[in-house]
C-alpha cells in the first residue's frame, strides 16, 4: 500500500513539473535547481555525460541502481527527481529541438523513470 501511495504522489509531482514547464512560457523548457538527493551539503553527482548519450533511456535501471547505492535510505521519489532534474539541462542545451520536442523528451524520460523505479 505504501509503494502504491509513494507512486502515485510521485507521478502527480512529474506531472506537475512537466505541466510546470510549460506554463513558464512557450518559448522555453525550464529546469529544476539540481539539489543533491543526499541533502545539504552532500555530494551531487554528474550525470551529465550518461545523460547525454544517445541511449539515455536504456541506461536509466542502471543509472538508477548506482544512486540507489550512492544513496542508501534515500526514498525512490528523490532518487527520480533527482535524475529528472539531471536528464532537463541536457535536453534544454540540444539546439537541435524545438520546445515542444524538447518537453515531450523529458516528460517520456520522466515516465520511463518512474515505470523503472515503482
Amino acid at each position: 500500500m505504501k509503494r502504491s501511495v509513494e507512486k502515485s504522489l510521485f507521478v502527480i509531482l512529474v506531472a506537475g513539473f512537466a505541466l510546470g514547464a510549460g506554463l513558464t512560457g512557450a518559448s522555453a523548457l525550464e529546469c529544476p535547481k539540481l539539489q543533491s538527493p543526499g541533502g545539504a551539503g552532500a555530494a551531487s553527482p554528474d550525470l551529465t555525460a550518461q545523460l547525454s548519450s544517445k541511449d539515455a533511456l536504456a541506461q536509466i535501471p542502471g543509472i538508477f541502481a548506482s544512486l540507489q547505492q550512492q544513496f542508501p535510505g534515500v526514498s525512490k521519489p528523490i532518487l527520480v527527481d533527482y535524475l529528472i532534474a539531471s536528464y532537463c539541462p541536457v535536453v534544454k542545451a540540444n539546439t537541435s529541438l524545438s520546445d515542444e520536442e524538447k518537453m515531450a523528451r523529458v516528460k517520456e524520460f520522466a515516465d520511463r523513470v518512474v515505470s523503472k523505479a515503482f
